[in-house]
């Protein structure tokens, strides 16, 4: 039986980010940068006309004008990351500050996500996650994260696990109705979530 994703992304993106925090020691943004696969990028310089002379090198200057269209989500979407504060979801404000480039044969592109309200990190529990809740797109997060503001403060990562997240997918496949066209798509409930990393937030000194 088919699902929205299957459990098989079509999209892998290598992220990085880091938490920015203010000059009082809040958090008041997210840097997150993504590496599109090598197919995917090939895909967006053809699609997006972003090399002018077939050399196979698309010019930095339509790579600045692409920037932010990938990011070009409709209000109220969540673009593919996460904060929650003690397991409530903080507000993050629409995509800022783009840039796009191409490096190592990938489109790589940038973009900051301000927090709605600066978070003062007090006791709370911090956790910050990339990932599509279909799991259409594959984020994965290869190298430490970083902070931007604050040098007492640091991010664990908590791996996922797949095998597990697996199981979960198989045993919501399991079930459905097994009457169901086996051809049909469905949609399993934020299944992305269960094959990504966390990244919780430990600071010396509280603020």
């Amino acid at each position: 039986m088919a699902t929205s994703a299957g459990a098989h992304p079509h999209i892998f993106i290598d992220t990085d980010f880091d938490l920015v925090f203010d000059d009082r020691g809040r958090l008041e943004a997210v840097r997150i940068e993504w590496t599109y696969d090598d197919f995917y990028s090939l895909l967006l310089v053809e699609e997006q006309d972003l090399d002018a002379d077939g050399d196979g090198i698309p010019e930095q200057g339509l790579l600045d004008d692409f920037a932010g269209k990938d990011v070009d989500w409709e209000a109220g979407f969540p673009g593919d990351f996460t904060v929650t504060r003690n397991g409530q979801l903080i507000d993050l404000g629409p995509p800022k500050a783009h840039e796009a480039h191409w490096r190592d044969n990938r489109v790589v592109t940038t973009h900051l996500r301000p927090v709605v309200e600066p978070l003062a990190v007090g006791d709370s529990s911090i956790v910050a996650r990339a990932y599509d809740p279909t799991y259409f797109v594959a984020y994965d997060v290869p190298d430490a994260p970083g902070i931007e503001g604050r040098e007492d403060c640091g991010l664990a990562r908590k791996a996922a696990d797949h095998g597990a997240a697996m199981r979960a997918v198989g045993e919501d496949l399991a079930a459905l109705d097994q009457s169901a066209d086996p051809f049909e798509v469905v949609e399993l409930d934020d299944i992305g979530i269960l094959f990504s990393d966390a990244f919780v937030l430990s600071c010396d000194a509280p603020r």
